[in-house]
């Protein structure tokens, strides 16, 4: 008996070890969780890459450096998550104090389907949202090499389906001032997200 005691102890010890090394301390209990830790211990980085928004002006990705940024990546044809996802993000937008679009924050929708997503078709779903083009952007990546990075460096995967759909990751990043991935949040709760980057964002007004 005692002999079965201590055998169920070291299965349930040996279970404890084995969780804690494959979860990362207990902090990864998914492999999207595991994906988001790595995503944010990567080094500060805004990347060089050239993009375009719904004016026709291109600039240098790297502009937004000293700004905190929520950015997340869409397709225009897209009729599934990405109307929700702009919608709610016009909420987060709405919910964000006026003051910090200034001079701390900008929001970026960034297309990866160049081919159909002219600066003509960001205009018009700029306007849909009433996304002005200072404090909120919608940009494309001319470049496909560049695009590539771009999507890289944040992790996003891109899977075409057809010839007009993509299976594709679906929220909101938040960058700090030297571009740090701080925070990988949910599309479907912008109180939250607007809560957490007013957050960040009275953090850096108080340093």
């Amino acid at each position: 008996m005692k002999k079965d005691i201590a055998a169920g102890i070291g299965i349930v010890v040996f279970g404890i070890i084995l969780l804690f090394f494959t979860t990362n301390g207990f902090t990864a209990f998914t492999m999207e969780q595991q994906r988001v830790q790595d995503l944010q211990a990567q080094p500060p980085e805004f990347p060089d890459v050239e993009v375009v928004d719904q004016t026709g002006e291109s600039y240098n990705f790297r502009e937004f450096e000293n700004k905190h940024v929520l950015m997340t990546f869409i397709y225009t044809s897209c009729a599934a998550a990405c109307p929700e996802m702009s919608t709610n993000m016009k909420h987060v937008y709405e919910l964000t104090e006026g003051k910090y679009f200034e001079d701390d924050l900008v929001f970026l929708s960034i297309s990866f389907d160049t081919k159909r997503d002219t600066v003509e078709v960001l205009g018009r779903y700029a306007e849909y949202f009433n996304a002005d083009a200072e404090s909120w952007k919608m940009l494309r990546v001319p470049d496909d090499k560049e695009l590539e990075k771009l999507l890289s460096v944040y992790g996003v995967t891109v899977i075409p389906e057809g010839d007009a759909d993509y299976q594709h990751n679906t929220s909101f990043y938040i960058l700090n001032p030297e571009g740090r991935l701080i925070e990988v949040l949910d599309y479907k709760d912008p109180e939250t997200a607007a809560e957490i980057l007013e957050k960040y964002l009275r953090e850096q007004e108080e340093k």
